[in-house]
């Protein structure tokens, strides 16, 4: 069994928004980037798999922020993986401040897929995982199923090319912009801790239009992607949390 491992980071002027405190975006950012460096760092991450034409993609993620960090503070991200089955790994994050106060936690659940069919893959593949599996338990609760949205509120995007990722479908972070957009800014600025909740469903490519919903429901943004033939592409809930 494995230790968790920590990356210090420290939040940049580009990751802040008028607050001068990071964005829910930037610090989702930081998951998606320490989890592909730490899976690079023990062997089964980009750098291994798309030599044999495979990836991985985001199935699901929850997230709590306790608070959001200002500009120019210094963080510990944590991460670990502490389960993986036939089709979905789970990887956790916790991001402490310098007092070792803890600010966020995630939990993501990743499936591999092969680039040529678009297919989940057997997790079997990745036997270097056995070596890396630590037992701590997740920080907060796994992602559970999204609702369908009843939206009041749509608007469309066009996909394009500063949309798209290096697996050639749309970029996590403009999904989450897409659907923060949607929102008052006035509900964005008074805002300093949230639960997120996000399932991915099928994948978006370049020249599809998508349709962003929106729906207020009670406390919880309710938001459902649909592409141009009507299927939902991905789901999310995010309850916010005065400051």
């Amino acid at each position: 069994m494995k230790s968790k491992t920590t990356y210090k980071r420290t939040v940049q002027p580009a990751e802040v928004d008028f607050s001068l405190r990071a964005t829910i975006v930037s610090m989702i950012g930081y998951v998606l980037d320490i989890a592909g460096i730490d899976a690079d760092e023990k062997g089964f991450g980009l750098k291994k798999l798309h030599d044999d034409n495979r990836s991985w993609v985001l199935s699901r993620m929850a997230l709590d922020f306790y608070r959001l960090p200002e500009k120019y503070e210094k963080i510990d991200v944590t991460t670990w993986v502490n389960n993986y089955g036939r089709l979905i790994t789970t990887r956790n994050f916790t991001i402490n401040d310098e007092n070792n106060h803890r600010i966020f936690a995630a939990v993501t659940q990743w499936a591999m897929i092969d680039l040529s069919t678009r297919q989940p893959l057997d997790l079997c593949y990745v036997s270097e995982y056995d070596n890396h599996i630590c037992a701590d338990s997740s920080p907060i609760e796994h992602p559970r199923k999204v609702a369908q949205a009843n939206p009041t509120k749509t608007k469309t995007h066009e996909v394009a090319y500063s949309d798209i990722d290096f697996n050639r479908h749309v970029n996590t972070l403009r999904y989450f912009s897409l659907m923060l957009d949607m929102l008052p800014i006035e509900m964005l600025s008074n805002t300093n801790a949230a639960h997120v909740e996000i399932n991915f469903l099928h994948e978006s490519q370049y020249g599809d239009t998508l349709t962003i919903g929106y729906e207020q429901r009670d406390t919880k943004s309710i938001f459902e992607i649909k592409n141009n033939n009507n299927i939902a592409i991905c789901r999310a809930a995010i309850e916010f949390r005065k400051m």
